[in-house]
């Protein structure tokens, strides 16, 4: 053959690519009925225990997208949220040494109960979520996924860092009536309508 046969630059049929047929829906939007349904039922009381019905097949949803995930900034934050629903929110460095707040420790231990099993079952992908973030840190696709990994890291190694707090000396403190009239009266005098400096008389 003379010439190589020219191949299409085209990548071919995409799954999910095309014209939808009509009266389409997306797997994850609410069917009429379901909108409906959830509409008509009256708001409870208590949100937890409703949210908590749930908490499994949210959980196994996270680790879906850590393990099959495409998108590196959603595999990060499903990494965060394991490792969070594990082991609590990291630590807070303040001056230079790790310190526990009391809102970000790590959640007591309990038995029987949906929280506990939820902590046991988000232990058993800590380290593939770690590895995940280690993977995308080390050869992310995108400047801002490898920064988001990184300081995911970081931050469950380390502690997240503390705002800078200035001392107590340094830190500004509201003025006296004396010393704001001694400060006005400074800004007037150097101002532009401050009183012009009498002439000097020369010296015979």
């Amino acid at each position: 053959m003379a010439e190589t046969e020219r191949k299409s630059r085209r990548g071919g049929a995409r799954p999910g690519a095309g014209r939808k047929p009509k009266g389409y829906v997306k797997p994850s939007a609410l069917s009429d009925l379901n909108r409906a349904s959830a509409l008509a039922t009256p708001p409870p009381e208590e949100i937890d225990g409703v949210a908590q019905g749930h908490a499994k097949d949210a959980l196994s949803a996270l680790v879906k997208v850590l393990t099959f995930g495409k998108s590196e900034a959603a595999k990060i934050t499903a990494a965060k949220e394991i490792l969070d629903r594990g082991y609590g929110k990291p630590t807070v460095e303040i001056g230079g040494d790790a310190a526990m707040l009391p809102f970000m420790l790590a959640p007591e231990r309990e038995t029987h109960s949906v929280h506990a099993d939820i902590r046991t079952e988000a232990r058993k992908y800590a380290n593939l979520a770690i590895e995940a973030l280690r993977k995308i840190a080390l050869d992310g696709a995108s400047e801002t996924a490898i920064a988001a990994a990184s300081k995911a890291l970081l931050d469950r190694g380390l502690g997240t860092v503390g705002k800078a707090r200035m001392p107590d000396e340094q830190r500004d403190r509201p003025l006296g009536k004396k010393e704001e009239l001694a400060r006005a009266a400074e800004v007037a005098a150097a101002g532009p309508y401050a009183t012009p400096a009498p002439p000097r008389q020369r010296l015979s």
